[in-house]
């Protein structure tokens, strides 16, 4: 977890979602957060598809196995409970990494599904493939995991996961569609100076 610069606020909103509009402070680019909902929903998948691709190839690996094809690891994996453990382990932190360094670097299916994209707050960017790996190696722990999703489905959580430094943006904004966002209506306004009508 790391130190992050708060998103400036601007005093607008999205057109289209009614959303806050927040700049990016080191580039000074609009954004809109995505929703919670589909921000949880998103990332259920995400964690849906790491379980089945994970549990797949545990499955190849144990049959596999099973069957003596696995040579000098087999045997050490019938000889050992700790031997076998490890290799499932290593299955699953290889797929958490991979589908992270996906998800770091072009996107997550959770992404495309709920139309939005992972990116630093200070300047937009994505974390890149080696550090969308170890966020997702984090990430993956599911208790937790299942915290910081009810978090981000009613706003509570400051980003897009463990780490603060990140947001996740709603692509399907209006502001994402090119249109301009528009003063907020509920937003204070600046009291007038005495003799300035």
């Amino acid at each position: 977890m790391s130190s992050s610069t708060p998103p400036t606020a601007t005093g607008l909103v999205d057109v289209a979602t009614g959303r806050p509009v927040r700049r990016h402070p080191d580039t000074g680019v609009y954004y809109v957060r995505k929703a919670g909902w589909p921000h949880f929903w998103g990332r259920t998948l995400d964690a849906l598809v790491v379980m089945v691709v994970a549990g797949v190839l545990m499955g190849a690996v144990h049959t596999a196995n099973q069957d003596f094809a696995l040579g000098r690891l087999g045997t050490a994996m019938s000889a050992s409970t700790g031997t076998y453990v490890a290799v499932m382990a290593a299955i699953w932190f290889v797929v958490v990494v991979a589908y992270g360094m996906v998800w770091g670097s072009v996107g997550s299916l959770g992404d495309a599904a709920s139309g939005m994209r992972s990116v630093r707050i200070s300047n937009g960017a994505r974390s890149g493939a080696w550090r969308g790996g170890w966020r997702a190696f984090w990430w993956s722990f599911a208790p937790f995991y299942l915290l910081v999703s009810i978090a981000a489905m009613f706003e509570g959580s400051g980003g897009d996961s463990f780490d603060s430094t990140y947001t996740a943006i709603d692509l399907r904004s209006g502001l994402a569609r090119g249109r301009a966002p528009v003063p907020d209506p509920t937003a204070p306004r600046p009291a007038a100076r005495p003799g300035v009508v």
